[in-house]
């Protein structure tokens, strides 16, 4: 499995009769990427270094990379794929028109509504989007948490995800980006180690507020 490319970006388009795509040079070869429209809105432009996250796609005619700028939205990407009904173009749908956040949010706290805003979802596939996959979410932000705080360089035991997945979902709520929850988390100092998701809420938000 190809799990990232790195190169240098030739071009790229947000809309055209078969989706967002990028076209990446690697070392004379010219790569072809589909992805979502606001992967293709936050990269580099044409002529700078990029590194894409990457989902192969197989079908029995062709196969096919795609290419985020987010390892979660890549992520994010497989696990909308696994569910029944959904096929890449509709992933790539719900990626354009909602964040990584939105999404997984919508999806944990069964707001199916929320995924009908993107184009071509409707009330009957977003609610069957978010019965099929409300625990593969909620699991999947607990791992991420987790991998998060075993990485980083306050090595923080892994219990104390449960405490740290309760801060992500409500910041999450208020709109703030996984990424850079990520970042707070990481940051966010060892000793004393937090005992609620109220005490690490009160730290992320105003290290995300300092770097406002």
């Amino acid at each position: 499995m190809i799990s990232f490319v790195r190169g240098l970006l030739v071009s790229k388009a947000a809309d055209s009769p078969r989706g967002a795509w990028f076209l990446v040079d690697l070392h004379g070869m010219g790569m072809e990427l589909l992805t979502s429209t606001r992967s293709v809105e936050s990269a580099p432009q044409p002529g700078e270094e990029v590194l894409f996250y990457t989902a192969l796609l197989v079908r029995e005619d062709a196969m096919q990379l795609v290419g985020f700028n987010t390892r979660e939205e890549r992520d994010l990407f497989n696990i909308l794929c696994s569910a029944s009904g959904v096929g890449p173009k509709v992933a790539l749908a719900l990626l354009s028109g909602l964040s990584v956040s939105e999404v997984a949010q919508a999806v944990v706290s069964g707001q199916h509504k929320i995924l009908t805003t993107a184009k071509g979802v409707g009330p009957k596939l977003a609610q069957k989007i978010t019965l099929d996959l409300k625990e593969k979410m909620t699991v999947w932000r607990k791992e991420d948490v987790a991998a998060i705080l075993a990485g980083s360089t306050t090595n923080r035991p892994k219990e104390q995800a449960q405490i740290f997945t309760e801060a992500e979902t409500v910041l999450l709520s208020l709109g703030y980006e996984a990424d850079e929850i990520s970042r707070s988390f990481a940051d966010i100092a060892p000793e004393p180690a937090p005992e609620s998701a109220e005490e690490v809420l009160r730290v992320a938000l105003k290290w995300l507020a300092q770097k406002v």
